[in-house]
Protein backbone atom coordinates (compact mmCIF):
# COMPACT_ATOMS: atom_id res chain seq x y z
CA UNK A 1 0.00 0.00 0.00
CA UNK A 2 1.31 3.44 -0.96
CA UNK A 3 2.18 6.01 2.12
CA UNK A 4 0.05 9.00 2.12
CA UNK A 5 1.64 11.81 3.88
CA UNK A 6 -1.11 14.15 5.91
CA UNK A 7 -0.46 17.76 6.95
CA UNK A 8 -2.91 20.53 7.85
CA UNK A 9 -2.77 24.28 6.62
CA UNK A 10 -3.10 27.52 8.12
CA UNK A 11 -6.84 26.84 7.73
CA UNK A 12 -7.19 23.44 9.38
CA UNK A 13 -7.90 21.75 6.30
CA UNK A 14 -6.59 18.26 5.81
CA UNK A 15 -3.55 18.44 2.81
CA UNK A 16 -2.90 15.09 1.79
CA UNK A 17 -0.25 14.28 -0.88
CA UNK A 18 1.79 10.83 -2.04
CA UNK A 19 4.81 10.28 0.20
CA UNK A 20 7.14 9.79 -2.18
CA UNK A 21 9.20 12.77 -2.24
CA UNK A 22 9.67 13.16 -6.43
CA UNK A 23 5.96 13.76 -6.03
CA UNK A 24 6.00 16.95 -3.80
CA UNK A 25 5.26 19.16 -6.59
CA UNK A 26 1.86 21.47 -5.96
CA UNK A 27 -0.26 19.77 -8.48
CA UNK A 28 -0.23 16.37 -6.23
CA UNK A 29 -1.43 17.91 -3.28
CA UNK A 30 -4.98 17.55 -2.63
CA UNK A 31 -7.12 19.81 -0.73
CA UNK A 32 -10.13 18.14 1.56
CA UNK A 33 -12.63 20.67 2.61
CA UNK A 34 -14.27 18.67 5.43
CA UNK A 35 -13.75 19.19 9.44
CA UNK A 36 -12.20 17.34 12.14
CA UNK A 37 -14.30 14.82 14.58
CA UNK A 38 -13.60 12.84 17.23
CA UNK A 39 -15.62 9.77 18.37
CA UNK A 40 -16.55 8.71 22.02
CA UNK A 41 -13.45 6.55 21.89
CA UNK A 42 -11.39 9.69 21.38
CA UNK A 43 -10.80 8.72 18.07
CA UNK A 44 -9.60 11.07 15.46
CA UNK A 45 -10.98 11.16 12.06
CA UNK A 46 -11.73 14.12 9.05
CA UNK A 47 -14.68 13.94 6.95
CA UNK A 48 -14.53 15.25 3.50
CA UNK A 49 -17.09 17.00 1.96
CA UNK A 50 -19.11 15.34 -0.48
CA UNK A 51 -19.47 17.63 -3.07
CA UNK A 52 -15.50 18.33 -3.42
CA UNK A 53 -15.25 15.53 -6.27
CA UNK A 54 -11.72 14.29 -5.02
CA UNK A 55 -10.37 10.41 -5.58
CA UNK A 56 -10.40 9.97 -1.38
CA UNK A 57 -12.31 8.12 1.14
CA UNK A 58 -15.09 10.22 2.72
CA UNK A 59 -13.90 9.55 6.10
CA UNK A 60 -10.48 9.35 6.79
CA UNK A 61 -9.50 8.20 10.24
CA UNK A 62 -6.07 8.07 11.88
CA UNK A 63 -4.13 6.45 14.35
CA UNK A 64 -1.70 7.93 16.89
CA UNK A 65 -1.16 10.08 20.24
CA UNK A 66 -2.63 13.78 21.35
CA UNK A 67 -0.65 16.25 22.79
CA UNK A 68 -0.55 20.33 23.31
CA UNK A 69 2.62 21.97 21.62
CA UNK A 70 3.67 25.20 23.67
CA UNK A 71 1.49 27.48 22.08
CA UNK A 72 -1.24 25.53 22.89
CA UNK A 73 -2.06 24.10 19.36
CA UNK A 74 -3.40 20.40 19.52
CA UNK A 75 -0.88 17.89 17.88
CA UNK A 76 -1.97 14.09 16.89
CA UNK A 77 1.56 12.62 15.51
CA UNK A 78 0.55 9.18 13.75
CA UNK A 79 2.08 5.94 14.39
CA UNK A 80 2.88 3.02 12.03
CA UNK A 81 -0.78 2.36 10.51
CA UNK A 82 -2.26 1.25 7.56
CA UNK A 83 -1.02 3.96 4.96
CA UNK A 84 0.53 6.55 7.22
CA UNK A 85 3.58 7.72 7.48
CA UNK A 86 5.32 6.94 11.60
CA UNK A 87 6.11 10.46 12.98
CA UNK A 88 3.70 12.78 10.58
CA UNK A 89 2.31 15.40 12.74
CA UNK A 90 -1.22 17.26 12.40
CA UNK A 91 -1.04 20.41 14.13
CA UNK A 92 -4.52 21.62 14.83
CA UNK A 93 -4.90 25.82 15.16
CA UNK A 94 -7.71 24.32 17.80
CA UNK A 95 -8.21 26.68 20.65
CA UNK A 96 -9.35 25.75 24.20
CA UNK A 97 -12.45 27.48 24.96
CA UNK A 98 -14.55 24.79 27.93
CA UNK A 99 -12.97 21.98 30.60
CA UNK A 100 -15.27 20.32 32.86
CA UNK A 101 -14.37 17.47 34.85
CA UNK A 102 -14.39 14.65 32.13
CA UNK A 103 -13.91 17.17 28.80
CA UNK A 104 -12.24 19.38 26.92
CA UNK A 105 -13.24 21.57 24.32
CA UNK A 106 -11.70 23.49 21.21
CA UNK A 107 -12.95 25.42 18.79
CA UNK A 108 -11.68 25.20 15.35
CA UNK A 109 -11.70 27.85 12.39
CA UNK A 110 -11.47 26.45 8.95
CA UNK A 111 -13.33 26.56 5.63
CA UNK A 112 -15.97 25.31 4.34
CA UNK A 113 -15.25 26.10 0.52
CA UNK A 114 -12.59 28.62 -1.04
CA UNK A 115 -15.07 31.79 0.29
CA UNK A 116 -17.23 30.10 3.22
CA UNK A 117 -15.48 30.20 7.00
CA UNK A 118 -16.48 27.54 8.90
CA UNK A 119 -16.23 27.29 12.38
CA UNK A 120 -17.12 24.27 15.20
CA UNK A 121 -16.39 22.35 18.38
CA UNK A 122 -14.61 19.16 18.94
CA UNK A 123 -14.27 17.75 22.31
CA UNK A 124 -11.88 15.20 24.13
CA UNK A 125 -13.25 13.32 26.87
CA UNK A 126 -11.35 11.78 30.02
CA UNK A 127 -10.20 13.45 33.52
CA UNK A 128 -7.64 16.28 34.55
CA UNK A 129 -4.99 15.61 36.87
CA UNK A 130 -2.12 17.35 38.50
CA UNK A 131 1.75 16.09 37.19
CA UNK A 132 4.72 15.67 38.95
CA UNK A 133 5.77 19.59 38.13
CA UNK A 134 2.02 20.61 39.35
CA UNK A 135 0.77 21.65 36.06
CA UNK A 136 -2.93 21.13 34.88
CA UNK A 137 -2.88 17.73 32.98
CA UNK A 138 -5.51 16.12 31.10
CA UNK A 139 -5.60 12.62 30.27
CA UNK A 140 -7.18 11.22 27.53
CA UNK A 141 -9.04 7.76 27.61
CA UNK A 142 -7.94 5.36 24.32
CA UNK A 143 -9.77 2.35 23.85
CA UNK A 144 -6.38 0.45 23.63
CA UNK A 145 -5.97 0.91 27.26
CA UNK A 146 -3.86 3.29 28.36
CA UNK A 147 -3.66 7.77 28.15
CA UNK A 148 -2.22 10.09 26.20
CA UNK A 149 -1.90 13.32 28.18
CA UNK A 150 -2.66 17.17 27.25
CA UNK A 151 -0.20 18.82 29.39
CA UNK A 152 -0.68 23.01 30.26
CA UNK A 153 2.65 24.48 30.25
CA UNK A 154 1.41 27.96 31.58
CA UNK A 155 0.76 28.68 35.30
CA UNK A 156 -2.79 28.67 36.57
CA UNK A 157 -4.50 30.81 38.71
CA UNK A 158 -7.17 31.26 41.90
CA UNK A 159 -9.85 34.09 41.52
CA UNK A 160 -11.44 36.02 44.07
CA UNK A 161 -14.02 32.84 44.36
CA UNK A 162 -10.99 30.69 45.37
CA UNK A 163 -11.76 28.55 41.78
CA UNK A 164 -8.77 27.65 39.64
CA UNK A 165 -8.53 29.28 36.55
CA UNK A 166 -6.14 28.89 33.70
CA UNK A 167 -5.26 32.09 30.96
CA UNK A 168 -3.02 31.42 27.43
CA UNK A 169 -2.92 33.36 24.64
CA UNK A 170 -1.62 37.30 24.37
CA UNK A 171 -5.21 38.32 24.49
CA UNK A 172 -5.68 35.78 27.19
CA UNK A 173 -8.68 33.16 27.04
CA UNK A 174 -9.23 31.68 30.63
CA UNK A 175 -10.49 28.81 31.53
CA UNK A 176 -12.31 28.13 34.46
CA UNK A 177 -12.74 24.85 37.13
CA UNK A 178 -15.46 24.41 38.91
CA UNK A 179 -14.58 22.51 41.67
CA UNK A 180 -13.86 22.23 45.52
CA UNK A 181 -10.95 22.24 47.81
CA UNK A 182 -10.00 19.25 50.17
CA UNK A 183 -6.76 18.88 52.73
CA UNK A 184 -6.83 15.09 53.07
CA UNK A 185 -2.71 14.65 53.67
CA UNK A 186 0.46 16.41 55.00
CA UNK A 187 2.24 18.20 52.48
CA UNK A 188 -0.92 17.62 49.62
CA UNK A 189 -3.91 20.10 48.75
CA UNK A 190 -6.66 19.00 46.15
CA UNK A 191 -8.96 20.76 44.23
CA UNK A 192 -11.71 17.66 43.28
CA UNK A 193 -13.66 18.06 39.91
CA UNK A 194 -15.65 14.80 39.76
CA UNK A 195 -14.42 11.87 42.57
CA UNK A 196 -16.81 9.79 40.94
CA UNK A 197 -13.89 9.54 38.01
CA UNK A 198 -11.11 10.64 39.63
CA UNK A 199 -11.19 13.51 38.21
CA UNK A 200 -9.35 16.62 40.11
CA UNK A 201 -5.55 18.23 40.92
CA UNK A 202 -3.32 16.89 43.69
CA UNK A 203 -0.57 19.43 44.36
CA UNK A 204 2.13 19.06 46.40
CA UNK A 205 2.80 21.80 48.60
CA UNK A 206 4.20 23.55 52.17
CA UNK A 207 2.22 22.72 55.62
CA UNK A 208 -0.59 24.79 56.33
CA UNK A 209 -0.09 28.48 57.95
CA UNK A 210 -2.22 31.12 59.37
CA UNK A 211 -2.19 34.53 57.71
CA UNK A 212 -3.98 37.58 58.46
CA UNK A 213 -6.52 38.52 55.50
CA UNK A 214 -8.73 41.13 56.92
CA UNK A 215 -10.06 40.44 60.11
CA UNK A 216 -9.73 36.75 59.56
CA UNK A 217 -7.40 33.95 60.03
CA UNK A 218 -7.06 32.24 56.57
CA UNK A 219 -5.34 28.58 56.10
CA UNK A 220 -2.42 28.99 53.60
CA UNK A 221 -0.17 26.69 51.07
CA UNK A 222 2.59 27.47 49.00
CA UNK A 223 2.04 25.53 45.86
CA UNK A 224 5.21 25.27 43.52
CA UNK A 225 4.75 24.94 38.90
CA UNK A 226 7.59 24.16 37.41
CA UNK A 227 7.34 25.58 33.75
CA UNK A 228 10.58 24.33 32.82
CA UNK A 229 13.57 23.34 33.79
CA UNK A 230 14.80 26.78 34.07
CA UNK A 231 11.30 28.67 35.08
CA UNK A 232 9.33 28.15 38.61
CA UNK A 233 6.49 30.27 39.67
CA UNK A 234 5.16 29.97 43.20
CA UNK A 235 0.90 29.78 44.02
CA UNK A 236 -0.28 30.64 47.20
CA UNK A 237 -3.74 29.28 48.18
CA UNK A 238 -6.12 31.42 51.19
CA UNK A 239 -8.55 29.64 52.35
CA UNK A 240 -10.68 31.68 54.06
CA UNK A 241 -13.82 31.00 56.61
CA UNK A 242 -15.45 30.34 60.04
CA UNK A 243 -13.02 27.60 62.05
CA UNK A 244 -15.55 25.24 64.02
CA UNK A 245 -14.48 23.11 67.24
CA UNK A 246 -17.14 20.40 67.54
CA UNK A 247 -17.61 18.58 70.99
CA UNK A 248 -15.61 16.01 70.51
CA UNK A 249 -12.39 18.58 69.38
CA UNK A 250 -12.93 18.02 66.45
CA UNK A 251 -11.82 20.99 63.92
CA UNK A 252 -13.50 21.70 60.94
CA UNK A 253 -12.87 24.74 58.33
CA UNK A 254 -16.00 25.94 56.80
CA UNK A 255 -15.36 28.19 53.58
CA UNK A 256 -17.99 29.57 52.31
CA UNK A 257 -22.24 29.14 52.91
CA UNK A 258 -22.25 24.90 53.07
CA UNK A 259 -26.20 25.59 51.08
CA UNK A 260 -24.13 27.75 48.56
CA UNK A 261 -21.55 24.91 47.21
CA UNK A 262 -19.11 25.81 50.69
CA UNK A 263 -17.03 22.73 51.79
CA UNK A 264 -16.47 21.36 55.30
CA UNK A 265 -12.52 21.07 55.19
CA UNK A 266 -11.28 17.96 57.53
CA UNK A 267 -7.94 18.98 59.46
CA UNK A 268 -5.29 17.46 61.80
CA UNK A 269 -2.37 18.58 63.45
CA UNK A 270 0.44 17.52 60.84
CA UNK A 271 -1.34 19.78 58.32
CA UNK A 272 0.41 22.85 60.29
CA UNK A 273 3.27 24.44 60.67
CA UNK A 274 4.21 25.94 63.92
CA UNK A 275 2.76 29.13 63.31
CA UNK A 276 -0.44 27.52 62.62
CA UNK A 277 -0.43 24.94 64.99
CA UNK A 278 0.15 27.58 68.05
CA UNK A 279 -3.32 29.15 66.51
CA UNK A 280 -5.29 26.15 66.73
CA UNK A 281 -4.48 25.41 70.25
CA UNK A 282 -5.16 28.80 70.93
CA UNK A 283 -8.61 27.72 69.54
CA UNK A 284 -8.91 24.82 71.94
CA UNK A 285 -7.71 26.00 75.27
CA UNK A 286 -10.51 28.63 74.75
CA UNK A 287 -12.36 26.13 74.84
CA UNK A 288 -14.97 26.78 71.69
CA UNK A 289 -17.78 24.89 70.69
CA UNK A 290 -19.60 23.69 67.74
CA UNK A 291 -22.91 21.56 67.63
CA UNK A 292 -23.51 20.67 64.09
CA UNK A 293 -22.59 17.95 60.99
CA UNK A 294 -19.48 17.37 59.01
CA UNK A 295 -16.86 15.01 59.45
CA UNK A 296 -13.48 15.22 60.79
CA UNK A 297 -10.75 14.44 61.73
CA UNK A 298 -10.21 14.19 65.64
CA UNK A 299 -7.11 15.90 67.08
Amino acid sequence: MDKVFYEVDPFNRLIIRPADRRSRVKKFRQVAHGRFIVDSGNNLSYEVNKSQGLDIPQKIGFSGKYSLDKKHKLVFTLNKWNNQCEGNRLTLKAKIIDAKSNEVAFLINSKASESKGLSYIMKLYGSWQADKHNRLTFGIERDRGDADSLVLSGAWEINKNNEMVYRYGKEPKVIAFRGSWDISDKHRISYVLDKKINSGFNFKSSLGTMVLKGKEKSLAFDVGIGISKAKKLKRKIILSGRWKIARDKELILETADIKKGGVRLKLTKEMFDRQGMAYIESIVKEKERYIGGGVAFKW
